[in-house]
């Protein structure tokens, strides 16, 4: 592995900023089908400094293993979906490899591609997953009332800052990756693997990740596996970065997915039974499959309590690019389908959503899957804050008013407004049975200063401070003397997958026990004293929601413009409880942004995929929210005591905003949100 430096331009903040003497660039050559077989691949004659590779020149592992399934590095021999990289090919200008690649011809046999997951034979199933206790079908059948619902979530594109990218190039004994990735340790493995070296031989610094909704912790090792290739093979400094056309068409989206619920109520209202079955579409290869089908399942129910539930979940196997992470992996897609369920029992019954809500919620000491509930949800306190800053009970009553009284079923009365309720996990996300552990380090030196040492990579550098804060209250120090080491995976711990799911609230929790030892010890040892803490997780599925989670409630108004019935959002309000908040700024402006990206993507934000692979006017026609699309947004914080664990809140708003749209648009066209679009509600009532 040993090269000779090279003088080169570090990228501190973006990968397109990699700069190096004797630097080349890399192409991708895709699949031009769906779904068949390789045959051959026709490169044209290519000029001195540019060259070919193939699968055939990979030293080591031909295939990248992610969370316990393995995609290849360059296809050969069968193709899964169109676009698959099968050939990259290297040189020094840009302009000359977009040439080749147009002129390279993949001849492939071609086959009839699976785009359907809703209907699927056993051998496309990549994970399945169960959640059940009671006898369902009994309860059921001695139901009062029982209430059907289907709810479609689509695809959703990322829309990082940067497109995806990775960098490579020799410094003396070490390999250099640079990429946006949020598991440095996964792209380290997985480079180490390919090249078939060391995992000491290369060194892993990642660029900003920006806002990732949890696209990066996978893929980024795809690309920089490819990139280091390119350098290893050319024995020179290489770059390759997707355009922009090139990430929205290839790389991973949300996965789709079908929630459908068979719920059976007592006279009064309170949950008998619930029968859920969730379809999702894996896309190709089946990465996070596992986890989407488990974290789903177990999500079925939500907040809710019943004492007869069976949950099933599917991943399917289609000939799409790999589909799955987003924010909260499959679990936010559920709430969103438990959520509209509630509304859709209580408009059935008559009653009050809230009141509906607080009857069926989970309470301390209810049963779950993984034993008896310790504490109460702080669902009262939410509602009643939540409820006096948007005023949704005179709100919702007026808008019922109107609703009732229509006489035109087919004019829109207007307005409507909406509430939904959820939590996040408190201890972000874990690969199930992967046995990763999260470990975070702690200095305090000769000279009394303080070095975090974390491979965590945070979304905004407020992360930092708060860290930083953390440990300074606990040891006493001064936040000037307290520096969290840069990340290399030569100088940190492995600290697992960053999440937007509580990952960050959990490293805080290992700082600051961390900084708790240290105090302990800072007068009884001698300095230096170095503390290492790790959070091992348990492999055993854990039944949604634990005791650690941060709770949410948000209500959306609306109104529907007289002329083209579009909605317009007249207000959005959130009232978190996430325990201990170190910072209130960042929290709130987190939260914020979350709500006007969630309101964003169940707005505007329409990708198909039922075709196979978004095509180029796809691309042109993805529309994220404008500035002047954000509507009135109030955000508020209860339960914040010093004792108090601090919880994760970055997920909180995909968790409730688009349920609450959603409840708001259902009242406002009288209508119940059953998919992507409006229909009218399956509803069984027993006589």
């Amino acid at each position: 592995m040993k090269q000779t430096g090279k003088k080169y331009q570090e990228p501190r903040i973006r990968v397109a900023e990699f700069r190096a003497e004797d630097m080349v660039y890399v192409a991708t050559v895709r699949s031009p089908v769906s779904k068949g077989v390789l045959k051959s691949i026709h490169i044209p004659h290519l000029p001195r400094d540019y060259r070919s590779i193939t699968a055939d020149d990979i030293p080591g592992s031909r295939s990248l293993e992610a969370f316990g399934h393995k995609v290849p590095i360059l296809a050969s021999g069968r193709l899964s979906y169109k676009g698959e990289a099968v050939a990259l090919i290297v040189g020094p200008n840009p302009e000359r490899l977009s040439e080749a690649v147009r002129l390279t011809k993949v001849n492939a046999e071609e086959e009839k591609g699976e785009f359907d997951f809703e209907r699927f034979s056993s051998a496309r199933v990549l994970a399945r997953h169960t959640v059940q206790y009671g006898d369902v079908e009994l309860a059921l059948s001695v139901a009062h009332t029982i209430v059907e619902g289907e709810f479609r979530t689509g695809p959703l594109d990322h829309c990082y800052p940067e497109a995806l990218g990775a960098a490579a190039i020799f410094d003396y004994d070490k390999l250099i990756v640079y990429t946006s990735t949020q598991w440095p340790f996964h792209v380290r493995a997985q480079v180490a693997s390919v090249l078939k070296t060391r995992a000491e031989d290369i060194l892993v610094k990642p660029t900003a990740l920006g806002m990732h909704l949890d696209g990066k912790l996978w893929y980024p090792a795809l690309l920089s596996c490819q990139a280091a290739l390119a350098a290893f093979i050319c024995r020179k400094p290489a770059l390759l970065m997707l355009s922009r056309e090139e990430d929205f068409r290839h790389t991973p989206k949300r996965a789709p997915m079908l929630v459908s619920y068979r719920a059976g109520l007592d006279s009064g209202g309170k949950l008998l039974a619930v029968d859920s079955r969730i379809m999702i579409n894996g896309g190709s290869y089946g990465v996070l499959s596992d986890e989407l089908a488990q974290r789903s399942a177990a999500a079925a129910l939500g907040s809710y309590a019943c004492p007869n539930i069976h949950a099933q979940s599917f991943a399917v196997e289609t000939n799409l690019p790999p589909l799955g992470s987003f924010s909260s992996i499959g679990i936010n897609q559920t709430l969103f389908g438990i959520e509209c369920l509630m509304d859709q029992c209580a408009q059935t019954l008559d009653m009050d959503p809230l009141e509906f809500r607080e009857m069926n919620l989970l309470g301390k000491g209810s049963e779950t899957a993984s034993g008896i509930r310790k504490k109460n949800i702080p669902f009262k306190r939410i509602t009643e804050r939540l409820c006096a800053l948007s005023d949704f009970r005179r709100k919702r009553s007026s808008s019922e008013l109107v609703r009732k009284r229509r006489n035109d079923p087919g004019s829109p009365p207007g307005r409507g407004i909406g509430f939904a309720f959820a939590s996040q996990s408190g201890t972000g996300f874990h690969p199930g049975g992967s046995g990763v552990n999260i470990s975070i380090e702690v200095t305090l030196d000769k000279e009394s200063r303080v070095l975090i040492r974390s491979s965590s990579v945070p979304e905004t550098p407020g992360t930092l401070e708060i860290w930083k804060k953390a440990a300074g209250d606990i040891i006493g120090a001064q936040i000037d003397r307290i520096a969290i080491k840069e990340i290399d995976t030569d100088s940190v711990p492995d600290s697992g997958p960053s999440s937007t799911s509580g990952t960050a609230s959990l490293i805080t929790r290992l700082i600051e026990s961390a900084c708790e030892t240290i105090r302990t010890k800072r007068f009884r040892e001698a300095l230096p004293i170095i503390v290492r803490k790790t959070y091992r997780h348990n492999a055993k599925n854990k039944m949604f929601p634990g005791e650690d989670d941060s709770w949410a409630g948000a209500v959306v108004e609306l109104e529907l413009d007289e002329y083209t019935g579009q909605p317009k959002v007249l207000g959005a309000w959130m009232v978190v409880d996430a325990g201990k908040i170190l910072s209130t700024e960042r929290a709130h402006a987190t939260v914020s942004n979350g709500i006007v990206n969630a309101l964003s993507q169940i707005r505007f934000e329409a990708l198909s995929l039922e075709n196979g692979m978004p095509d180029a006017s796809a691309f042109r026609r993805y529309r994220v929210a404008r500035l002047r699309d954000a509507p009135p947004i109030t955000v508020e914080f209860v339960g914040n005591e010093p004792k108090e664990q601090s919880g994760g809140i970055g997920d909180l708003a995909y968790a409730v905003i688009p349920a609450a749209f959603a409840n708001a648009l259902g009242q406002a066209m009288d209508m119940t949100w059953q998919t992507d679009s409006v229909r009218t509600p399956r509803i069984g009532i027993k006589p």
